[in-house]
């Protein structure tokens, strides 16, 4: 589908962003550019001429400069607001009024370029199947660099795009081409669609399928933690014993060096010992052994005995918040 791969390669709030640019929006940012710039300019006689730039029939540079400047003074009005988890005030904004020259341009430009993914945005809800990926509220968004698209394979890049998208050829999307009329699954024959093939097929689930992708992952991040364990910041003193000349007065010094130290979930200890539930790693600690529970990996200090357990799970898109839940029930008892 042309509209979809359109979305794939501009939408710049897709969950998987390329660094594509539409030649279309570039066009209108252009034209917008060279409006603003001649209305600004320090000529009189220029200034004072409406310039009359030609555009398409559907698009008029005009509309557009208007509607977007329409926008950035609602904004203004309303104030500032977040979105997603970020906390008020974790982000700054220019406003409309307080800004000049340039800085108008670029909001301007900007507003032309959002409102161009706001109708990416909006065919792609349109697209029941496609368009899956807008109710993805939990997943965080993944950008590729072209540094990134030129170190993967072609085969490995056109998977990420289908499998965000629904392309890939499972049964379910053949017969909704004409390219097959039976759309169960060979395995367990139930409908085989692009979520039941990554995580919903229960026959690959008992044959281990899913547990080596999980083990995988659980490889990559139990690797990680044990370098990053030995980059913790060591114990810091919280102050220093001063000693006069004769020894007959002393005074307590508080260190700055450790308010000063960025705070890590590691740090204060050098001993911690990770474990994962992997064949190839060292058992858990008999602490968490001697319990029905079995994390994926545990970071353990017998010095001062704290035990940070950590669990991986690697569900479809749509349904973390639901594997979220699920690893956390395991703990209640704990709390």
């Amino acid at each position: 589908d042309f509209q979809t791969w359109q979305l794939a390669m501009y939408c710049r709030k897709a969950k998987l962003k390329l660094t594509m640019k539409s030649i279309l929006e570039e066009y209108k940012c252009g034209k917008v550019r060279l409006v603003t710039m001649l209305e600004e300019s320090d000529d009189p006689v220029v200034k004072t001429v409406k310039p009359s730039i030609k555009t398409g029939r559907k698009w008029k540079v005009a509309e557009a400069i208007d509607e977007a400047k329409e926008c950035l003074r609602l904004k203004e009005v309303i104030g500032q607001t977040q979105t997603d988890r970020k906390g008020l005030g974790s982000s700054s904004v220019k406003w409309w009024s307080k800004t000049e020259g340039k800085e108008k341009r670029d909001m301007v430009i900007e507003e032309v370029r959002q409102r161009e993914d706001v109708r990416r945005i909006q065919k792609a809800v349109q697209q029941p199947q496609q368009g899956q990926w807008t109710n993805w509220d939990s997943a965080m968004q993944r950008s590729l660099t072209w540094k990134d698209i030129w170190q993967m394979a072609p085969l490995r890049i056109r998977f990420l795009i289908r499998s965000v998208y629904d392309l890939l050829p499972s049964n379910a999307n053949l017969v909704r081409w004409g390219k097959k009329d039976d759309p169960t699954c060979p395995l367990c024959h139930g409908r085989q669609t692009t979520e039941h093939v990554l995580s919903s097929c229960k026959v690959a689930l008992s044959q281990g399928r899913y547990t080596w992708r999980h083990n995988r992952v659980l490889q990559e991040l139990a690797s990680v933690i044990s370098t990053a364990k030995g980059q913790s910041n060591p114990p810091s003193p919280s102050f220093t014993i001063f000693t006069t000349e004769g020894g007959a007065r002393k005074w307590c010094w508080r260190s700055n060096t450790a308010s000063n130290q960025r705070k890590g979930l590691l740090d204060g200890c050098d001993d911690w010992e990770v474990s994962a539930d992997l064949p190839e790693w060292d058992e858990h600690p008999e602490v968490i052994r001697r319990t029905t529970l079995k994390p994926d990996i545990v970071i353990h200090s017998p010095s001062t005995q704290q035990v940070i357990m950590v669990e991986l799970t690697v569900p479809y898109e749509s349904r973390m918040e639901q594997a979220h839940t699920y690893k956390k029930e395991k703990y209640l008892d704990l709390t």
